[in-house]
């Protein structure tokens, strides 16, 4: 099968494989297949936000229901859709049968046999009962080309977010950032308002797994103007609306920052807070930290000393006493300035005994140069 009006980006020699007349869908990856196995030979990697990791056989799925659903699969990228009949148990009767969870407001991540490919979705995106693990394809065993012996299926997102040769699938509290964003391939998973409106989808309802990575801004000429991105050289074609803004060649765009009469800095500048507090505080001083939208840090427990516990000696120089450590909660957290005062706020709140009574902790606050995220090289704020 020929189809039409296929559109290339410049990674596409990045694909492993790429038959666009394979039926009933292209093939395409990214990567080398993995070693073949059967739909019996499947073990599942999962683990919920607080419960521990466990390996699933396929043969303890037999207790969940059986669905049949015609969708349609859709890649946005290289302009392509085809509907086809999908067999297999929905991702939610899966993840309430054996009690695997995250946040309200957290993620799972969908990794691949292929041991590279990995994607995201919202809690809200997992649980909709569009989604599921499919076994079945047009009547037949899904076949290895198209993720088989089992894939995920969404069929409300772009294509590349059901995931082929599933084999893991893990909460998270924060967004895992799939594999195709960190390539700088696609900037979200959400689809345009053209595919919706051709196929009737509707988005799920919360919380949405890719944030757009442009500001609701609409320009259809090249060298458009994007609030967001600063002189980025890009392939895109910027396309209605914010939905749209899509890696899909072949136009060249220059995206240049809007001009600003005065520019803010707080987002930018960076702050290390570094608490020392009482042990037992941890899980409440982590609740309030989250209230305010922090919720990266690193903690650890340590011992320390401070004075109310300190050296006494005696004025002869004997009878002198040891030096206590008490055991004490660490914590660094790296904000920007604009958040700073949030943050501290909410540790003061979470370990505040009362004013002027000793031992609730102490918080230092240090300037930071700069702060790299090293999977991605995104610096500064963007990095934390």
């Amino acid at each position: 099968m020929k189809r039409e009006d296929i559109l290339f980006p410049k990674f596409s020699e990045k694909f492993f494989r790429m038959d666009f007349e394979s039926e009933p869908l292209p093939v395409l990856s990214l990567y080398p297949f993995p070693p073949p196995i059967t739909l019996e030979q499947v073990r599942l990697e999962v683990s919920g936000l607080e419960e521990p990791s466990r390996v699933i056989a396929w043969s303890a799925l037999s207790d969940i229901p059986r669905v049949k659903i015609e969708s349609a699969i859709i890649c946005q990228i290289f302009n392509w859709s085809e509907t086809v009949a999908w067999e297999g148990i929905r991702l939610v009767d899966f993840l309430d049968y054996f009690k695997i969870d995250t946040h309200p407001e957290g993620y799972f991540a969908f990794y691949s046999r292929d041991k590279i490919f990995f994607e995201g979705l919202s809690r809200d995106e997992a649980r909709d009962p569009r989604v599921f693990l499919a076994y079945g394809l047009n009547g037949a065993p899904l076949p290895e080309q198209h993720g088989g012996p089992l894939r995920l299926v969404v069929p409300f997102l772009q294509g590349y977010k059901s995931v082929k040769w599933v084999h893991a699938i893990r909460g998270y509290r924060n967004d895992p950032i799939g594999i195709k964003r960190l390539l700088g391939q696609a900037p979200t998973g959400i689809l345009n308002k053209k595919w919706k409106e051709k196929y009737q989808i509707v988005p799920p309802a919360g919380k949405a797994g890719d944030p757009l990575l442009f500001a609701p801004l609409v320009e259809k000429s090249v060298g458009a103007s994007l609030v967001g991105a600063q002189n980025i050289e890009s392939t895109a074609t910027v396309i209605e609306d914010a939905e749209s803004c899509v890696l899909i060649p072949p136009v060249s765009a220059k995206f240049s920052m809007l001009p600003s009469k005065e520019k803010d800095t707080s987002s930018k500048t960076l702050k290390e807070i570094i608490v020392l507090i009482r042990p037992h505080k941890h899980i409440e001083t982590r609740k309030e930290l989250e209230k305010v939208g922090v919720f990266s840090y690193t903690t650890q427990s340590v011992l320390g000393r401070s004075k109310q516990r300190g050296l006494k000696l005696s004025a002869d120089g004997h009878n002198s006493v040891a030096i206590k450590f008490l055991p004490k909660r660490y914590f660094s957290i790296v904000v920007t300035e604009k958040k700073l005062s949030l943050a501290i706020s909410a540790i003061v709140k979470a370990n505040r005994s009362g004013i002027g009574k000793m031992g609730d902790g102490r918080i230092f606050v240090i300037d930071l140069e700069e702060v790299v995220r090293i999977s991605t090289d995104e610096h500064g704020g963007e990095a934390v």
